[in-house]
């Protein structure tokens, strides 16, 4: 799920976990791993804990980047050429908004794919309306990945959707 132009590819995806410290903590394990050959992935952290001066300053690029109604103009997105020439041999960019539930919420963005962590029914139906949310175009290939555990049953934590979600110490999603 890309955009290609002359012979550069980019992508640009949300990962959205349902709390901020598991983000972090996907986000410093993902920043220490090395791309694929002739692959660049530019990582976006995106939470409601910045302060709200760098937050802004953040929503405002994301806001700018993921205004997407016309899908070629994102070749002149001042992120996108910044990128393109600072890794002028890299073939594909591959844009990762690593967010917490604060990207479905008021922001009107639209992102090539998605993976997800399960949670409420309600964030996972807000988060697959912000994919392809601006471009009439259906994709061949599924660009949605819901997992089948999130962070806190893969670390085999009893509760697993304390915030958000409907479950209880009395009322446990079973996986």
């Amino acid at each position: 799920h890309h955009l290609s132009k002359a012979d550069k590819n980019i992508s640009i995806g949300l990962v959205r976990i349902a709390n901020i410290n598991p983000l972090v903590a996907v986000a410093k394990k993902l920043l220490q791993m090395d791309s694929p050959d002739s692959t660049h992935i530019h990582y976006c952290v995106y939470h409601s804990r910045y302060p709200l001066a760098i937050r802004s300053h953040l929503e405002a690029k994301l806001d700018k980047l993921l205004k997407r109604h016309e899908p070629e103009a994102i070749w002149q997105q001042s992120e996108v050429t910044k990128a393109l020439d600072e890794h002028p041999n890299i073939i594909h960019h591959i844009f990762v908004v690593l967010a917490s539930p604060v990207a479905e919420v008021g922001r009107d963005h639209d992102y090539d794919w998605a993976v997800v962590e399960p949670s409420s029914m309600r964030s996972i139906i807000q988060l697959a309306g912000r994919i392809l949310r601006h471009r009439d175009s259906v994709p061949e290939t599924p660009n949605v990945c819901l997992l089948n555990q999130n962070y806190r049953a893969l670390c085999r934590q009893n509760v697993c959707f304390e915030k958000p979600g409907f479950e209880s110490k009395k009322l446990l999603f079973l996986t």
